[in-house]
């Protein structure tokens, strides 16, 4: 029988503790072939810290896991035996698994594509912040938009007694 996917309901922060029970069990009992691997999903994105773009992955489903294996009566009890594990995903009473178009899906929205992975910014519109490079170092502004897509903001800098909006990069200013 192939291998499928299957979800396992897990303690919401404990993902990669069960993983790595997961992956001691295997090797320690020679189940390679009846548990192949494990996967939890993962949400690619990239954050602002001390003024530098940094990419984070953080859990889509916390509590949650994707475990390929031969779902029967030996290994599934091996798996919900595990401590901080809450059991597998089911319809009523069965266990279906997953289909491998959903597996890849998941698999494919934690990687980074160049140019697509979105912002995650601390800043947000009204907000003071302070330029740290460029023309306008050390000038502060408000922020009027904010654009994770792109990693930009628009901050008003107050100029000649006028607003003018000017578009910086995210990493480059610091909120007040």
């Amino acid at each position: 029988m192939p291998l499928r996917w299957y979800i396992l309901n897990v303690h919401s922060g404990k993902e990669e503790f069960v993983a790595q029970k997961i992956h001691q069990m295997v090797e320690a009992l020679g189940l390679k072939k009846q548990i192949a691997e494990v996967f939890i999903p993962k949400q690619a994105s990239v954050e602002v810290k001390d003024g530098k773009k940094v990419t984070v992955k953080k859990r889509m489903f916390p509590g949650y896991i994707l475990v390929k294996m031969d779902y029967n009566e030996k290994t599934a009890p091996l798996l919900t035996n595990i401590e901080e594990v809450r059991g597998f995903v089911r319809t009523g009473s069965k266990v279906y698994p997953l289909s491998e178009e959903e597996v890849a899906s998941l698999m494919e929205s934690g990687k980074v594509k160049k140019g697509k992975a979105k912002v995650v910014a601390k800043i947000r519109v009204n907000d003071a912040v302070r330029i740290t490079e460029g023309v306008f170092k050390d000038l502060i502004g408000k922020v009027a938009e904010v654009d994770e897509e792109k990693g930009k903001v628009k901050v008003l800098l107050t100029m000649l007694g006028r607003e003018v909006p000017y578009d910086v990069d995210i990493s480059i200013v610091e909120k007040l």
